[in-house]
């Protein structure tokens, strides 16, 4: 017979394996109207977005956002960072920061992920917090 915190256990390691929902919240700001969104972010001062319920640009078709995203502009010299939605995704489907240089001097990072709000401050990894979470509850089985 599973004891309580075995029980426990087994639902925590499901609540972050699966995702239950197809929508996404994301942080939705320009540093250029809102200096809470640079680099100094403040994430309980702003608002967030559920993605699914956003339109597409008008310059692509009609797709579901399905991951966050984080564009840091420096142009001329000035940093701007936008934080929204992301609706394409890389050809590789992989969720990573690049950086694309354009004619003199201007330098953009894109950087996409896949989870609630990590387009804000930065994040633990849920398997880092999957794994802290089961040596945690190893230790008080050991003592209880």
């Amino acid at each position: 017979m599973l004891s309580k915190l075995n029980v426990v256990g087994v639902l925590i390691t499901l609540i972050f394996c699966f995702k239950f929902a197809s929508s996404i919240f994301c942080y939705d700001c320009n540093s250029a109207f809102d200096p809470r969104c640079g680099e100094e972010f403040d994430p309980f001062s702003l608002g967030v977005v559920n993605c699914s319920l956003r339109d597409p640009p008008e310059h692509i078709e009609p797709v579901a956002p399905t991951f966050c995203r984080v564009i840091k502009m420096e142009i001329y010299g000035k940093l701007r960072i936008v934080r929204t939605c992301g609706f394409l995704e890389e050809e590789t489907g992989v969720h990573m920061c690049k950086r694309q240089t354009g004619n003199g001097d201007l330098f953009v990072t894109y950087c996409t992920c896949n989870t609630d709000l990590c387009n804000g401050a930065p994040t633990l990894d849920h398997n880092v917090v999957l794994i802290l979470t089961a040596f945690g509850l190893s230790k008080l089985k050991n003592i209880l």
